[in-house]
C-alpha cells in the first residue's frame, strides 16, 4: 500500500517549511528523512551536507521508515533526490530507495540558488558555493522527472515564491484519493 508523499529538493529551498503546510491542510503526518536516518548519529558535523556512505545512509532511511511508519496512515517525508557525496559532487540517491518506499507521489521544491544560499550561510554560519547548490539544483530536477517517469507516479513541481500553496495542496488531494 503506497503510504508516502516524498518532498525533495536542495537543502534550505524550504521543504520542511511546504511539508508543514501540507501536513496543516491534510490529515498526513510529516517525517524528515534527516531524522528518520539520525543524521546526527552518523556525522560529527550536523551541517555538513557531505554524505561519506550514500547507500548506508539510504538503508538507515529505510530501516528508519520501516520502524516508524504504520500501516493505514499516509506521511509526507522531506528528503533529497541527490545528495553531495564526501568530495563534494552531486550524486543521484539510488533508484531502489525510491522503489522500496512505495511512493505516492512527488513533490520537487526549486527555488532562486542565490536565495538559498543566503538562507544556508544564515543559518549553518558557514560559506556555500553557490555553483555547487545550483548543479545540485540542476541534477535534482532532472533526477525527480526520471524517478516519476520509472516508478509511473505523478511529481508536482512546487516553485518557491510563485507556485500557489493552495494548487499544491488541491494536486496532493487528489493523488490521495
Amino acid at each position: 500500500m503506497k503510504q508516502i508523499i516524498f518532498a525533495g529538493g536542495i537543502h534550505g529551498v524550504g521543504k520542511s517549511t511546504l511539508c508543514q503546510e501540507v501536513v496543516s491542510a491534510r490529515s498526513i503526518k510529516y517525517l524528515s528523512a534527516s531524522e528518520v536516518l539520525k543524521w546526527n548519529d552518523i556525522n560529527t558535523d550536523v551541517k555538513n551536507k557531505k554524505v561519506l556512505n550514500i547507500p548506508d545512509t539510504q538503508k538507515r532511511l529505510l530501516d528508519g521508515l520501516k520502524a516508524t511508519v504504520e500501516p493505514g496512515k499516509k506521511y509526507i517525508l522531506d528528503g533529497h533526490f541527490c545528495l553531495f557525496n564526501k568530495d563534494g559532487e552531486a550524486i543521484p540517491v539510488p533508484m531502489s530507495t525510491f522503489k522500496q518506499i512505495n511512493l505516492i507521489c512527488l513533490i520537487l521544491v526549486t527555488g532562486v540558488v542565490s536565495e538559498i544560499q543566503a538562507a544556508l550561510e544564515r543559518r549553518d554560519d558557514r560559506a556555500y558555493d553557490r555553483a555547487a547548490l545550483l548543479t545540485l539544483q540542476e541534477k535534482e530536477i532532472a533526477y525527480a522527472k526520471e524517478i516519476a517517469n520509472t516508478l509511473e507516479i505523478p511529481l508536482f513541481l512546487f516553485e518557491k515564491h510563485t507556485t500557489s500553496l493552495k494548487d499544491l495542496i488541491a494536486q496532493i488531494h487528489e493523488s490521495l484519493t
